[in-house]
């Protein structure tokens, strides 16, 4: 092979390192969404999909490479502005009012309908990337607290994307074992996932736990 093809071969293969570079794990696709200073959920609405999307998207080691620019094109938010973030993420995408009998074997309440959709706010800006349609037509009913409805449920697999202090170690391997509808701390009713480590431990995990520390790996396993 002459000097100018082996330099032609040398120029496509450093152009392909470009074009198709390796994607980032599942945890650090998930870190550098956190250290950019974003949660999850956030996230998914700049990008106008849904929740459960974003996390079978991070959880997905062979993802297209739109997705990896997309987390490395992030602004940096102060923790100020993460708040803010939040904030307006729940004005644009609000709890639907509705009314709940929760039961629980700790906890029960009537009536429980947050009331946090801002007067002259739509309550949906924005639509959800169409591949997500007819899987979370189900899902759209429920709140913010039941944005894993119907995707995380008894038996499935969980990946700790950092460590959890006191319970899992990163990248370990969580089970969910039991849902449950509990109340967050602005008193809107949510759904919580009971999960076992492999060491036996088990803890009760709410929505934005999950976003901020936990993503699906796709699998799940027969409990008895």
């Amino acid at each position: 092979m002459d000097q100018a093809k082996i330099r032609q071969v040398g120029q496509i293969e450093h152009g392909m390192t470009w074009l198709r570079p390796p994607p980032l794990s599942p945890a650090a696709f998930k870190a550098l969404i956190a250290e950019r200073g974003w949660r999850m959920a956030d996230v998914a609405c700049r990008w106008a999909i849904r929740p459960e999307h974003l996390s079978r998207i991070a959880a997905d080691a062979a993802r297209e490479t739109k997705w990896d620019d997309g987390v490395r094109a992030l602004p940096t938010l102060s923790r100020r502005e993460q708040t803010a973030v939040t904030a307006a993420r729940r004005q644009l995408v609000p709890n639907p009012p509705r009314s709940r009998q929760v039961k629980t074997g700790d906890l029960s309440a009537d009536a429980l309908a947050p009331e946090n959709a801002a007067a002259g706010v739509p309550g949906r800006p924005f639509s959800w990337g169409a591949e997500d349609d007819e899987e979370d037509e189900a899902m759209a009913a429920e709140g913010d607290g039941f944005r894993y409805r119907g995707y995380l449920s008894r038996g499935d697999e969980l990946v700790a994307v950092k460590a959890i202090e006191g319970f899992a170690r990163e990248h370990a391997l969580l089970v969910v074992i039991a849902t449950r509808l509990g109340v967050d701390s602005a008193g809107g009713a949510q759904e919580q996932y009971h999960c076992e480590s492999g060491t036996g431990e088990q803890r009760w995990f709410a929505p934005e736990q999950i976003d901020d520390g936990l993503v699906s790996n796709g699998k799940t396993r027969e409990l008895r």
